[in-house]
């Protein structure tokens, strides 16, 4: 993948802790009349911020049954439009790839919580392909996008993960039905041979959960642990599995509620008192207890000194301008709560709610332009952290052009240069890392962290093992080898089929 560098959008923010919403429209004119056409690169974002407004819902087990169901729905339509998004991308040579990644991803993991769910969006033009499904028809259809990722550029960073993703599911998938057929031939009893099947039972509960979790697929990872809990409760490893659900609850789902993450820990330092876990889980609760009161005490804040009429046209999708959102005169003070939020939700790890705060910050909050210079650093990082690294990419080139005199520009440069080189995109990797060692100027080392990270980077890129004139970097560009002359990017061209 090599795109153009792409001038970050200005977002819609919804809500303390729901969602925004990016809507772009290009108009071409063209000799019969107006014809509307919205480029690639656009829908490409755009399928991008649904399936990050679609992570952003956390449907709480505290809910009443009709109003999960409606956010469970709207989980459903955004992941449905976004993947429609990602099925036109897929039929163009430069985002094809990352396309099919994206939509095999989608059918992976998050689609399983809402797979039952039949959308609003059912039966609308362009949307009617997308019907409730099973688990295994969403991992037949995630393998078949991993593997046209795979065919397009199998040697590539995402074809690498596609290929990764593709034996994790194989694998798991075969676990979990071995180790089914382990759990359903325990035998009931108190003697020495049925006790031994139901050790195994419960282990093979575990094993599932943990197949579950490795797909990506938490509510069924839950499920499997709380039965081990419930059907083996004396067993070692059940407090191990209640632990285990709080886990998915709180880091996965972000869900805090009592019938969801704090129920599930307030059980494991309950029931297992005396084990290691629940020592965990009188910690962790104790820590969240403070975070989550602190983060509830800023909304309010933030709250009463918002504009609820614009609040409510932009609810309704108009755009409104940043300056009508908040009160004048507590503008700082906003800005305070919003990094506060944000600091909170990285402390529970909850990295949507986290970059929503950082955006709110960059583009509703521009006054202060240190906080959101700081704002569009910490987006890229965010993003890095958690493994989106074109995104991680957009966000540093975003910093790079609103706050160029950012005092973390020298950082995220690196950053940027690190992110190319994990995604395989080794000559933009090569020319980052140089444009980070040129900031020191002269006699200015001391002031660039990774100076000597960056150095060693650029004498391994700059090898040429075999002496055919093609540095390291080129050759991994091309996907050929170092150590051999006749294996380089020109013999490569010119043995390829030619068009």
């Amino acid at each position: 993948m090599r795109e153009d560098r792409i001038v970050a959008k200005k977002l819609l923010i919804d809500g303390m802790l729901n969602i925004f919403l990016v809507s772009i429209a290009v108009m071409l004119v063209g000799c019969a009349g107006g014809i509307s056409v919205v480029p690639m690169s656009v829908k490409i974002q755009n399928a991008d911020r649904k399936v990050e407004l679609a992570r952003m819902i956390s449907v709480s087990r505290d809910l009443e049954p009709e109003k999960r169901r409606e956010l469970l729905t709207d989980k459903r339509t955004l992941y449905d439009k976004a993947i429609a998004l990602y099925i036109e991308c897929s039929a163009s040579g430069k985002y094809n790839q990352r396309a099919h990644f994206r939509i095999a991803e989608i059918y992976k993991s998050p689609y399983h919580e809402v797979k039952l769910i039949l959308s609003d969006s059912t039966g609308k033009k362009g949307l009617d392909k997308f019907p409730a499904r099973t688990s295994d028809e969403l991992w037949d259809l995630a393998v078949e996008h991993y593997q046209a990722a795979v065919d397009l550029a199998p040697t590539g960073y995402l074809g690498s993960r596609s290929k990764g993703s593709i034996s994790d599911i194989r694998k798991s998938r075969r676990t979990i039905q071995d180790q089914l057929r382990l759990y359903r031939n325990q035998l009931k009893g108190d003697d020495e041979r049925a006790k031994q099947t139901q050790d195994f039972a419960a282990q093979a509960l575990y094993d599932i959960g943990e197949s579950y979790m490795t797909l990506g697929n938490y509510l069924e990872a839950i499920g499997s642990y709380e039965k081990l809990v419930a059907e083996f409760p004396d067993h070692d490893l059940a407090p191990r599995s209640q632990f285990k659900v709080g886990n998915v609850y709180f880091y996965k789902l972000y869900d805090y509620s009592n019938k969801g993450g704090w129920g599930a820990f307030i059980k494991v330092a309950q029931n297992y008192e005396d084990s290691f876990e629940s020592k965990q889980a009188e910690t962790l609760l104790k820590k969240s207890a403070y975070t989550l009161t602190a983060i509830k005490q800023d909304q309010d804040d933030i709250n009463k000194y918002t504009n609820k009429k614009a609040m409510a046209m932009r609810r309704m999708g108009r755009y409104v301008t940043p300056d009508k959102l908040y009160q004048m005169g507590f503008r700082d003070r906003i800005v305070q709560n919003y990094q506060n939020i944000a600091g909170g939700w990285l402390k529970m790890e909850n990295f949507p709610n986290a970059v929503f705060c950082y955006n709110e910050l960059a583009y509703n909050l521009r006054g202060n332009a240190f906080a959101a210079a700081d704002a569009l650093y910490q987006i890229g990082r965010l993003y890095q952290l958690d493994g989106q690294l074109e995104n991680a990419i957009m966000g540093y080139e975003t910093l790079f052009e609103r706050a160029p005199q950012s005092i973390w520009r020298d950082e995220s440069v690196y950053q940027q240069a690190v992110c190319y080189r994990s995604i395989r995109e080794f000559e933009l990797a090569y020319e980052g890392f140089k444009a980070y060692k040129s900031l020191a100027g002269s006699g200015g080392i001391e002031k660039l962290r990774y100076y000597r990270e960056a150095d060693q980077i650029i004498r391994q890129l700059e090898q040429d093992q075999d002496e055919d004139g093609f540095m390291f970097y080129r050759e991994q560009e091309a996907g050929t080898s170092d150590r051999d002359p006749d294996d380089n990017p020109d013999s490569k061209k010119e043995s390829e089929p030619q068009a």
